[in-house]
């Protein structure tokens, strides 16, 4: 064992529990060897879990996409004569779309508001788009409404 100040040997449990407990954690000894204590250990977790409130901690959102979504990566927004739809493509949407669920609601209200953010939709007016037109964004098809 270790050696104390007096010679008499020091347990690495009292060591950690004198170090660690007056912070105001708890020490549970346990063996991964003959599994002892884990049942302690199961019932303080248990014990704590039980303590906490039941809310939802709600995270806010600390990542953006928009913002590292190159400004300078293409996209274009064009009519396309025998389908009878508007496209809107181009590497900048492309990349967008890999960030976005557009099957989620949040998500295709996201993706909406980029869409309006960059242009996209003053070009699809430009174009002459009406309300009930369809919009093509690679694989997805949108009916154009107004609001």
């Amino acid at each position: 064992g270790l050696e104390g100040s007096k010679g008499e040997s020091v347990n690495p449990l009292d060591r950690l529990k004198t170090e660690f407990e007056p912070q105001g954690m708890e020490i549970v000894a346990i063996s991964g060897v003959t599994g002892q204590g884990l049942d302690k250990l199961l019932y303080r977790v248990y014990e704590k879990v039980k303590e906490l409130k039941d809310e939802n901690i709600v995270y806010e959102q600390e990542y953006f996409p928009e913002e590292h979504i190159a400004e300078e990566l293409p996209y274009t927004v064009s009519y396309d004569e025998k389908e009878k739809m508007y496209l809107i493509e181009g590497p900048r949407i492309e990349k967008m779309l890999g960030y976005t669920n557009l099957e989620s609601e949040k998500g295709f209200l996201f993706f909406q508001k980029f869409i309006r953010e960059i242009g996209a939709l003053d070009k699809l007016k430009e174009l002459g788009v009406r309300e009930g037109d369809t919009v093509k964004i690679y694989g997805f098809q949108f009916e154009y409404l107004e609001n």
